[in-house]
């Protein structure tokens, strides 16, 4: 019979590792979702040619087909929050210097194939060298509660929180 005392002892504790590492990827995942749906959005003020803004849809996507294992691999292979941070302030910076890029009228749908690509591409690093992170965090006994906690509060922020974001913020900014 399972008791309360006992299922908490399989829980991870929020303080410490796993509550930053939570956090690290949660915030990623939101900031992974605004930029899944604005890529598009934003391809579509600079052409009407629905192949080219597919084609920044699809390298948003193409990565984790052709880098999802490779990442995996990697991940296991160097200090995971090194690659984090590392993997985050890269990302960080390609997306300010796409807003200079956006603000000074030099946006281009192939730049914005290559962000998409570039950032897709890390962001299959972030998330393998999360996921690879957490056995060193938690306790073999709390492996299973602390992987759920984590992917559903990756896909609470990405999938429920992140998309929708986007048109409330377009609609703010007109």
């Amino acid at each position: 019979m399972t008791t309360v005392e006992s299922a908490d002892r399989c829980a991870p504790t929020w303080r410490g590792g796993f509550g930053r590492l939570w956090s690290a990827a949660v915030l990623s995942s939101f900031g992974d979702a605004l930029r899944t749906a604005a890529l598009p959005l934003l391809a579509v003020t600079l052409t009407d040619d629905p192949l080219l803004i597919a084609s920044v849809t699809a390298c948003g996507y193409l990565p984790w087909i052709i880098f999802g294992l490779l990442g995996g691999a990697v991940a296991d292979r160097v200090d995971q929050r090194r690659a984090m941070w590392t993997v985050d302030a890269l990302r960080g910076l390609l997306v300010a210097a796409f807003a200079v890029a956006v603000a000074s009228g030099h946006a281009s749908i192939a730049l914005l194939v290559a962000l998409a690509f570039t950032l897709t591409t890390l962001q299959t690093l972030f998330d393998n060298a999360a996921t690879a992170l957490l056995p060193a965090l938690v306790g073999r006994e709390a492996l299973g509660s602390a992987n759920a906690r984590l992917m559903t509060g990756q896909r609470l922020a990405g999938g429920l929180l992140g998309g929708p974001v986007v048109p409330l913020l377009l609609t703010a900014g007109a």
